[in-house]
Order: structure tokens, then sequence, then C-alpha cells
């Protein structure tokens, strides 16, 4: 599916900035993996990552 602008026009370049948007970045994605894989080994569940830089939060997705 691709993303129009408000004239019906398609506009890839907006279309791929949504769809980024709410996408945690790959290198986070890669650590919370590893983190969730190692908690559950123990019996523990990672409900969400903040980095710390940016204040930005990641919930945990079902």
């Amino acid at each position: 599916m691709s993303y129009k602008n408000n004239e019906g026009y398609p506009d890839p370049t907006a279309g791929k900035t949504v769809r980024s948007a709410g996408r945690m970045p790959t290198h986070i994605y890669n650590a919370f993996c590893v983190l969730n894989n190692t908690a559950g080994l123990l019996g523990l569940e990672i409900t969400g990552l903040r980095d710390k830089k940016t204040g930005r939060e990641w919930p945990q997705r079902r």
C-alpha cells in the first residue's frame, strides 16, 4: 500500500516516515530481543524500554 498526499498523488518519502515512526530502531530491537530472551530464561519479562539519551519509550508489543 502506498502513501498518498492530500491531493491523491503518491508520496513515498512521507509514507516511509509514517510507517517507521512507531517502529523501534534496529539496534534497539536487537538489544531488546537479547534482553527478552535472557530474562525469559530467568522467568522474567521485559515490559518496555526507554532510551536515556532521547527519552523515547517503546512498550512491549504482544
